[in-house]
């Protein structure tokens, strides 16, 4: 709704608050000057919302606000907090006492840690969840929540270091519904690319880049082994090299293969569809217009 004013002030919140009772949708992605006083009067106005976008809103977004979102709207289904650090582990437990609809939950760069995670497994209808970034975050936690959340679809682990293969064996054999999963920079090796493909059927697309333990064996076992499998996202996994890569995009046309090299080639490929001509040599490629 307010995602592209980003100086809208909390006479807006206490007007929605005042007048829009049957509000069902509230975004205020960036919106830096809202506090909780204004979220207060939201709370109690507007008890039927069902999405709340509060992502980017700066340090006078805290606990205070989130939980009076969660006591006054049961009927929250989609609630994104990413980027909030005051927001914690407090809000993550109310929502989840009190919002037992919430099918949608996005955590990241916030103040969340291992109570709040641990929190999200009794939210049964959970299907999208983005967890990326929490330090603090236990891989025990984590890996169960498939098992308390079936119908999980899409997961991101991603900045989380601690998160390593056994997790994510975990979380995948468990997860018979998911499809996403991002562990950009998490503790993966080939051990993990090896032996997903035994645990899923519905696996379609993984982001596996800046794991550097990644090599051209395990991208291999897990191109050949997962039958599901159409993305994988391989930028800066340094030890997969150029020329295995080229080979199993032949071997295996069904899957996308994202590396930093492929990505600069799309584009320059799409510059050079629009008009932009460029001189190459065999260590660089110039733009001439």
């Amino acid at each position: 709704m307010f995602e592209t004013c980003y100086k809208v002030l909390d006479a807006v919140l206490h007007t929605l608050g005042d007048k829009c009772h049957r509000l069902r949708t509230l975004v205020m992605d960036g919106c830096y000057k809202i506090t909780d006083d204004g979220l207060c009067k939201v709370a109690e106005g507007c008890q039927d919302l069902e999405k709340i976008n509060l992502s980017r809103c700066s340090h006078h977004v805290t606990d205070k606000g989130v939980v009076a979102i969660a006591e006054n709207c049961p009927r929250l289904r989609e609630v994104i907090l990413g980027y909030l650090s005051e927001v914690t582990d407090t809000s993550c437990v109310r929502l989840c006492e009190l919002c037992p609809d919430l099918e949608i939950v996005t955590l990241m760069f916030s103040g969340v840690s291992e109570k709040g995670v641990r929190a999200l497994k009794q939210l049964k209808k959970l299907r999208i969840i983005d967890i990326s970034s929490l330090p603090g975050i236990v891989p025990a936690d984590v890996a169960t929540l498939t098992q308390f959340c079936p119908d999980l679809q899409a997961m991101n682990v991603s900045l989380n270091p601690e998160i390593n293969d056994e997790c994510l064996l975990q979380v995948v054999k468990y997860g018979r519904h998911l499809h996403l999963l991002q562990c950009v920079s998490c503790r993966i090796t080939d051990h993990f690319l090896t032996e997903v493909g035994r645990h899923t059927k519905a696996l379609r697309n993984l982001d596996i880049g800046w794991c550097q333990a990644v090599t051209d064996c395990g991208v291999r076992a897990l191109s050949a082994t997962c039958g599901s499998l159409q993305y994988l996202g391989l930028i800066r996994c340094d030890a997969v090299t150029a020329e295995a890569v080229e080979e199993l995009m032949a071997e295996y046309p069904h899957i996308t293969y994202s590396t930093f090299i492929l990505e600069s080639k799309k584009l320059i490929e799409r510059a050079r569809r629009e008009g932009f001509m460029f001189r190459e040599d065999q260590n660089h490629v110039d733009m001439l217009v």
